[in-house]
């Protein structure tokens, strides 16, 4: 049984509840007329609350309202001051370092480009900062009010890469529990970053082409086209034109993509930039991993730095500025955790083969010289894709193809 009654209207609305043996007495905590909680007393019993209690809770309301009031704003700050600091960490990681210096012509060519829709081909090796290049190019755009999409086309299966791009229907395959939108109708409106472009399988870069030339697509399992408003940037370390010969790429393809070539250069043709990126990334490195201090930089402790060629390129220096803040414990960074120059035999021994040698015949026995200064090792930062420039997937099915083991 359930008895509800309003003791008194006023400033605080006070009520009785009796459930059974249960009462309650709650309070609306109002600011400025508007509810922002409820204050409530319970105890066992009935009829335990009187006239008295609800004027006390009367008094009560004010300062409790104002309690409660700031402790949610208190709470707004803290959910608003980390997503600042999110933001602060994704706009810190996307700076063009080196734009009025090493990267100059890069900077005049998006500017001529980006407020265009035609599509970009960003070339590069990899760690150059492509990515940030795409991202920069969107941001200058019509469309940098629209949403980013990036793909790694080197990192999805070849068995979804369909369902990844164009999406899928519900009972499309096996798992395909819900429809689901692929890449081109999330980035409808603004920009699909295609990366790793070359690694793209033979079979979507028709579907690819397709999109690029009508603008329609048909998600997996669907009958109906659609259509999205998409502008391209595409990104390789890879010499697509070489490809073409070889089977890996289509040449139609390749012309529809490179309509704005941009070639990003290696860390070590802008060797000027370092100072400036290695104060980037410590103050980028020092935010991510909540470091208490920001250690300075050594006397001459960049010479070693602009003494090394950088094979891995910005990302390579990028690891080499958090394992000195990782080691450093407060001191000033000296950055003697460089990496050997192990694998400089490899890149500086790459021997001549006989004139009479096939190209494939070249190429097995090349890939196989990497293999065995490698170990063995195909993927990671001191595996023989790195070394060769490959994805470790292209790597694997060239391998097979040329019968290497």
């Amino acid at each position: 049984r359930e008895i509800l009654r309003t003791v008194r209207s006023g400033v605080a609305a006070l009520q009785h509840m009796e459930i059974g043996d249960f009462c309650s007495m709650t309070c609306g905590l109002r600011i400025q007329k508007t509810l922002i909680g409820n204050l409530t007393f319970s105890t066992l019993g009935s009829n335990h609350y009187k006239d008295s209690h609800a004027a006390l809770v009367r008094e009560l309301n004010e300062p409790f309202a104002i309690a409660l009031s700031n402790a949610l704003r208190y709470m707004d700050l803290v959910r608003d001051h980390k997503a600042l600091q999110q933001d602060a960490r994704r706009m810190m990681g996307n700076v063009m370092v080196g734009a009025d210096s090493g990267l100059k012509e890069v900077r005049r060519l998006m500017a001529h480009v980006a407020p265009t829709d035609s599509p970009v081909l960003l070339l590069g090796e990899t760690g150059t900062g492509k990515e940030v290049v795409a991202s920069e190019i969107h941001s200058l755009s019509r469309r940098s009010q629209g949403p980013l999409i990036r793909v790694n086309c080197g990192a999805i299966p070849e068995s979804l890469i369909d369902s990844e791009l164009f999406g899928h229907e519900k009972g499309a395959f096996t798992g395909a529990l819900e429809t689901m939108p692929g890449r081109f109708e999330r980035a409808d409106g603004g920009t699909l970053f295609l990366d790793e472009i070359g690694e793209l399988p033979a079979s979507a870069q028709v579907k690819l082409l397709r999109v690029l030339q009508s603008g329609e697509f048909e998600r997996v399992g669907g009958a109906r086209s659609m259509r999205a408003s998409v502008r391209i940037v595409a990104a390789t370390h890879r010499n697509l034109e070489s490809m073409i010969p070889l089977g890996e790429f289509r040449r139609d393809l390749w012309y529809r993509l490179n309509v704005f070539p941009v070639h990003i250069p290696p860390l070590r043709e802008r060797k000027q930039d370092i100072p400036a990126m290695v104060h980037h990334f410590i103050r980028m490195k020092c935010e991510e991993m909540n470091l208490p201090y920001r250690p300075d930089i050594a006397p001459g402790g960049l010479d070693g730095l602009m003494a090394y060629d950088w094979p891995g390129n910005v990302r390579e220096l990028q690891n080499v500025v958090e394992r000195a803040l990782i080691l450093c414990q407060g001191r000033p960074l000296s950055f003697s955790v460089l990496p050997d120059r192990g694998n400089e035999a490899v890149r500086e021994g790459r021997g001549c083969f006989p004139e009479n040698r096939t190209l494939d015949g070249v190429m097995a026995e090349h890939i196989r010289a990497v293999l065995r200064e490698t170990g063995g090792r195909i993927a990671g930062e001191r595996g023989a894709a790195t070394i060769l420039g490959l994805h470790p997937n292209t790597l694997r099915s060239r391998m097979k193809r040329l019968g290497v083991v």
